[in-house]
């Protein structure tokens, strides 16, 4: 009976750690971002999960994004898996490091792991978005490409949208302070 409770309690907290919360940080970003820094409901294990899946849709959408879209097609493509991930990862890295820099230097209160769970909370609409691109792709045809196109944009879009706003909340700037940043020591 006991282990019962423990079991249902591991997945109410895995339900939460990865769907409830992030969905909760798409539909209330301002909310959500400050609860993730100050109600410390972010978590670490859903941003490693998250870079993971990350690396396998990039992976996945080298290997299978239509000829339509890529303009070339192979019966067996070949991926270069660490090339990939090197792309995937060393954007994230670097971005990480550079606005905790920036951070240090206009007095933002974000530390880096909150910069960091901030990218990856911000990058759950971009994956899924990637991947129904790459599906659409081996279907569609010349014509209907701008489709396809309208995911991958879509979610690069918010992807953007929400690290700005998660960037803002976390690190306690206004907004004009965050777009003029430099103007306004």
């Amino acid at each position: 009976m006991k282990t019962e409770a423990v079991r249902f309690s591991a997945l109410k907290n895995v339900k939460e750690t990865m769907l409830t919360f992030p969905l909760y940080i798409l539909t209330h970003p301002f909310k959500g971002f400050d609860e993730m820094k100050n109600g410390k409901r972010g978590s670490m294990a859903f941003a490693i999960a998250t870079l993971i899946i990350a690396g396998f849709a990039n992976i996945f959408g080298s290997a299978y994004t239509g000829f339509v879209l890529t303009g070339f097609w192979e019966e067996t493509p070949f991926v270069n898996i660490p090339f990939v991930l090197i792309f995937t990862y060393s954007p994230i890295l670097l971005f990480c490091i550079a606005n905790w820099s920036v951070t240090a230097i206009t007095n933002g209160s974000g530390s880096m792991k909150d910069i960091f769970l901030t990218y990856t909370y911000a990058m759950y609409p971009m994956i899924f978005l990637s991947i129904i691109g790459v599906a659409f792709s081996r279907v569609i045809t010349l014509n209907e490409a701008d489709l396809a196109m309208l995911f991958f944009s879509l979610g690069n879009f918010l992807h953007l949208f929400f690290l700005f706003i998660g960037l803002i909340v976390v690190h306690e700037y206004g907004l004009f302070r965050a777009i003029l940043w430099r103007f306004l020591r």
